[in-house]
């Protein structure tokens, strides 16, 4: 590969290697005829000889880009010259040396990666991560406990859940770098128009938390795909509807109705009665105590009563924001960030700002992240009721499935009309509208798994970070058969 001869007893292994791997091409074109039970045993084998490749060839690329043999006269990176040798794209030479510095700095995810306890994605996540980081993450990751608790993350979670966990351990890292991100994305911020004779061609980009309040406003719509209209048209009418409401004044959340093709869109009613103008867009944000704490300390507030904290009177001169250029990242303490419903890190300053002109709903969870009951008991889940499902849920329940909160309804594990289940927290479960179909139509029973009392308080004892993540369930047949089942922590 880089033109120069191979080391006589790695190359016999790699002989023997090829044509294994060509024998064993000509046993998998039959198989057709094996059992799903020997597909699955030979599809996990795999898998893992692609994981122990993956290691041999870290090494590989890291010893070729320390000793700087390859590069030529041309290359501008070892990236590029590995992308020339393998006649690969600049992405995919420069994915796999980020995976390669990863396998050879971090030895327990590299014992993790080979024996399959953290799959190739996942480790591509924390590869991505671990190359962007602040020096200071970047240390962290690399700690012996660090590497133990991400292999924990990564046995347990799927690949985006395990995303959002590994955000959210590198932003209770270093603040200060969330931070200066969260800074950096405002300050590339844009919104292109480009008018041309046939129409017009929108481009931007938005950092994280305005963009999720444009996709909060842009759902109210109701603008949802159908026969007629695909994803990509439905937010374009949607963004419409926006726009002609701000200039019309109607309220946010008024019902619009549409004909079959989404031609024509007419109001039928509002439940609102601020004009659209007025009106702020809605974004939840998860905070946990001692984030709360560390913010009113660090500002100095002294006593915040819940009567006053929609308006700024009592924080408003500390977090006046300064121009890009000459405000500064604070010093913030090592706590969890405050979070979106799906688990993003929200930086500390963009919780300061929202908690000027906001609605407080307590919820108090348990040590390992579950909330407690919050009384009322009404047919839908709705208000601080649903709030904490989706806190304790942060998308569909369903495994393998990653809608977000947005889209998905609260079903009642015990029937409320059939079982007599009430409305509460513990007797919920997010869903999409397609999975929850699935229960319904299928008569599924549904089991939360729950932590053992004090797992939280041990994890913490260790050293190790605790993020509960997302509830997991497993889902049942009615002759207890599991039809769905979370990974094996």
């Amino acid at each position: 590969m880089f033109e120069s001869e191979v080391d006589a007893r790695a190359g016999a292994r790699l002989d023997r290697l090829r044509a294994d791997a060509a024998a064993l091409v000509e046993d998998a074109s039959a198989a057709s005829d094996w059992s799903g039970r020997e597909r699955g045993a030979a599809l996990a084998s795999l898998d893992l000889v692609v994981a122990a490749l993956a290691r041999a060839r870290a090494h590989l690329l890291v010893a070729e880009r320390d000793a700087g043999t390859s590069q030529r006269p041309g290359d501008r990176t070892f990236e590029a010259a590995r992308a020339r040798l393998s006649r690969s794209s600049t992405g995919e030479a420069s994915r796999q040396v980020r995976q390669a510095d990863a396998l050879v700095s971090m030895p327990t995810v590299a014992t993790a990666v080979t024996d399959g306890r953290m799959p190739l994605g996942h480790l591509d996540t924390l590869a991505r991560v671990a190359a962007t980081a602040s020096p200071q993450v970047a240390s962290v990751l690399r700690s012996a406990d660090a590497q133990a608790t991400v292999v924990q993350m990564a046995v347990s979670q799927s690949e985006p859940d395990f995303a959002r966990s590994l955000a959210r351990f590198a932003a209770a890292s270093d603040p200060a770098a969330l931070e200066s991100a969260h800074r950096d994305a405002r300050r590339e911020r844009y919104l292109t128009l480009s008018h041309q004779p046939r129409g017009t061609y929108l481009k931007g980009f938005l950092d994280r938390v305005s963009a999720e309040a444009l996709q909060t406003a842009l759902d109210s719509t109701a603008q949802i795909p159908d026969e007629n209209r695909s994803p990509d048209q439905a937010r374009a009418d949607a963004l419409i509807v926006l726009a002609g409401r701000a200039c019309a004044g109607l309220p946010p959340r008024s019902r619009r109705a549409s004909t079959p093709d989404g031609s024509a869109i007419a109001d039928v009613g509002s439940d609102d009665s601020a004009a659209g103008a007025s009106a702020r867009a809605h974004v939840s944000l998860i905070v946990p105590a001692e984030t709360f704490a560390e913010l009113r300390t660090h500002y100095g507030a002294q006593e915040v009563p819940t009567t006053t904290l929609g308006s700024p009177a009592s924080l408003a001169p500390e977090l006046r924001a300064l121009p890009d250029d000459a405000a500064r990242v604070p010093a913030w303490a090592p706590v969890a960030p405050a979070t979106l419903e799906d688990g993003t890190p929200v930086a500390m300053s963009v919780l300061a700002q929202a908690l000027c002109d906001c609605e407080i709903s307590r919820i108090v969870l348990s040590a390992e992240g579950v909330p407690l009951d919050l009384g009322r008991t009404k047919r839908t889940y709705t208000g601080v009721h649903r709030r904490a499902v989706v806190a304790r849920d942060r998308q569909c329940a369903w495994n393998g499935c990653h809608s977000a909160a947005r889209w998905s309804e609260v079903h009642h594990m015990r029937w409320w009309d059939r079982d007599g289940g009430a409305t509460s927290v513990d007797n919920g479960v997010l869903l999409c509208s397609y999975h929850h179909g699935i229960v319904h139509s299928l008569d599924l029973t549904i089991q939360r798994h729950v932590r053992p009392p004090g797992y939280a308080r041990r994890q913490r004892a260790l050293g190790r970070p605790f993020d509960p993540g997302p509830a997991r369930y497993t889902f049942w047949t009615r002759d207890r058969r599991p039809y769905s089942s979370p990974p094996t922590e």
